[in-house]
């Protein structure tokens, strides 16, 4: 009687298989990561970019309200108000903002006849830029965002 002799192990073929089959999973679910984080990132940048604008409207919502505004602020801001979303001043990954608003006196006909009140309409709006969220290379560091709000404001003569 003769017994024979037969090899059930895992070959070399079968673990390099395997071996490239996992390294193709791992990639997909790390690009997975880094795209969600940079998704997660540009949220948030989104984020405290709106709680700026709408902090800057209240403060010019508020001083119309005063009535006290000088032509110098009647003009608008063309140049902007100097703000960091991240970082500060000289920090390597900050991401600086800027504020911009401008006021228009509108004339005394409205949708519902004329009114004898003094109404104004200011316009806010912020632009920044997050080189995070732009592709590296020659460009890098030109995606530009830019968030706007608008309301009309009524002066009550007393």
């Amino acid at each position: 009687m003769t017994l024979k002799k037969s090899s059930s192990g895992i070959g070399f073929i079968e673990v390099m298989t395997a071996t490239v089959i996992i390294s193709i999973a791992c990639i997909g679910l790390m690009m997975g990561v880094v795209h969600a984080r940079g998704e997660l990132h540009s949220l948030e940048i989104k984020e405290r970019a709106t709680e700026e604008l709408l902090n800057y409207m209240e403060y010019w919502k508020g001083r119309i309200a005063d009535g006290k505004l000088s032509p110098y602020e009647l003009a608008g801001d063309p140049d902007g108000d100097e703000i960091f979303l991240v970082g500060g001043l000289g920090q390597k990954n900050s991401i600086e903002a800027r504020l911009y608003y401008d006021f228009r006196r509108l004339n005394n006909f409205n949708d519902y006849g004329t009114t004898d009140m003094t109404r104004y309409e200011l316009e806010c709006w912020i632009k920044w830029g997050d080189r995070f969220t732009s592709p590296t290379g020659r460009y890098a560091g030109d995606t530009g965002y830019e968030r706007r709000l608008s309301t009309i404001m009524t002066k009550f003569e007393l």
